[in-house]
């Protein structure tokens, strides 16, 4: 093997993780009952991340905390991941298999801008506040391991969080009775 063949080679190794990870994160959901039924099966919170392509936040938010804490795995145990362009516009099929816009969908969770992390349950409830924005990795890290915990501990308890259903509301507003027991 030659000097340059041997360079490539070493080049490709180091960088292949970086590749993986952004490609693991781009699992969209057009169809949320997909999602909610794969949530549901693993007894996982369903973390829908709202990113956009001009975003350096979201991609650092990416490769330093999302990639590390779910392994190349976006169904894994620790929640059901999926990415949703906050530019993207069309229809998509809701958690009750009904099809909305996706402004909709963006407007019923209030999301403005990106990174916007949601944290649901398998009916498209809200099991936390929202994270929004993007700082340092370690306190993200910290945030998000401590909210998945208590989301995943929710999930566990039966409460009407686990209904069945999606939140009674209107385009553009999460009804307060779903956001009462927040933590």
């Amino acid at each position: 093997m030659n000097m340059q063949s041997l360079f490539l080679a070493t080049l490709l190794l180091l960088f292949a993780p970086g590749f993986v990870s952004s490609e693991v994160l781009k699992c969209t959901a057009n169809d949320w009952t997909q999602v909610a039924q794969t949530a549901q099966d693993g007894n996982a919170p369903i973390l829908v991340l709202y990113t956009s392509d001009e975003c350096p936040y979201c991609e650092r938010l990416k490769e330093e905390v999302l990639h590390p804490m779910f392994r190349n795995d976006p169904n894994s145990h620790l929640a059901v991941v999926r990415e949703v362009d906050i530019n993207k516009g069309g229809k998509m099929t809701d958690f009750d298999g009904e099809r909305i816009r996706s402004r909709y969908f963006k407007k019923r969770y209030k999301v403005f801008a990106a990174p916007t992390l949601l944290i649901l349950d398998a009916t498209g409830t809200p099991l936390a506040k929202p994270l929004v924005g993007y700082n340092s990795k370690e306190k993200y890290a910290s945030m998000l391991e401590s909210t998945l915990e208590k989301s995943r501990s929710l999930l566990k308890r039966p409460s009407s969080l686990s209904g069945g259903h999606k939140p009674e509301t209107s385009p553009g507003q999460i009804s307060h009775s779903s956001t009462a027991s927040v933590p």
